[in-house]
């Protein structure tokens, strides 16, 4: 008896370490694949603000081939409008030299007080419109990062399935919950990327909603598939 105890102690020992060396390295996994997702969205909130702090091209102390931004004057070549029940979209299209004319949002009074053929003052960043302003109006155009939001949401939601899976381990009527709870993270990932990096609010509040979001989803996922 003692014998046939002994030699089944290994096997089980052996199990035991393997599983926790499994858990672990899920959990690892996720996080570094989680963080690997929150830096490329803190990378791009910096690329998306960097002409905040950017100098004014030929202004004094700026060193050759530092990026700048360039004040230029634009053309006011169209203004349009588009009506739906619940508001009204005011848009104007604005001509620069040798560059493509570029079309954005403005706000009512800025499009009732411009008129076609409108000379505006523009900024410039890396090759596209940033800013039009013209007689205190002023109008930001915001790009839209959709497809990097979505690839980062990508790798957040895989991180997600990772570190929930081996947190909880879960049995095998439960091995499909990390997967909805990742999916649902996520989403919630590309949506609040796409926020975050057009608003560009400061960068703690940035980063810390999106991660406090972060835990709780994982907490959640992890709480349900461990009872599942």
């Amino acid at each position: 008896m003692d014998a046939r105890t002994e030699d089944a102690r290994p096997p089980g020992a052996f199990r035991t370490v393997a599983r926790v060396l499994a858990r672990s390295l899920l959990v690892l996994a996720g996080l570094a694949t989680v963080a690997a997702g929150f830096g490329w969205f803190v990378a791009t909130y910096h690329e998306m603000a960097a002409h905040r702090t950017a100098p004014v091209c030929g202004a004094a102390g700026t060193a050759p081939g530092t990026a700048c931004v360039r004040h230029e004057t634009g053309k006011v070549r169209a203004l349009t409008y588009k009506e739906t029940s619940d508001s009204t979209t005011y848009k104007m299209t604005v001509g620069r030299e040798e560059a493509p004319a570029h079309t954005l949002e403005v706000g009512e009074a800025f499009y009732d007080e411009a008129q076609v053929g409108t000379d505006v003052d523009l900024k410039v960043w890396n090759g596209r419109v940033i800013e039009v302003s013209w007689h205190g109006h002023r109008a930001t155009v915001r790009s839209t990062p959709v497809l990097t939001s979505f690839e980062l949401a990508l790798l957040i939601g895989a991180g997600t399935a990772l570190t929930a899976y081996g947190l909880a381990w879960p049995r095998d009527t439960a091995l499909a919950v990390p997967v909805l709870g990742a999916s649902w993270t996520a989403g919630a990932a590309m949506l609040g990327s796409f926020l975050f990096t057009t608003t560009l609010w400061p960068l703690p509040v940035s980063l810390s909603v999106p991660l406090l979001g972060w835990l709780i989803a994982t907490a959640v996922t992890t709480a349900a598939a461990r009872e599942g």
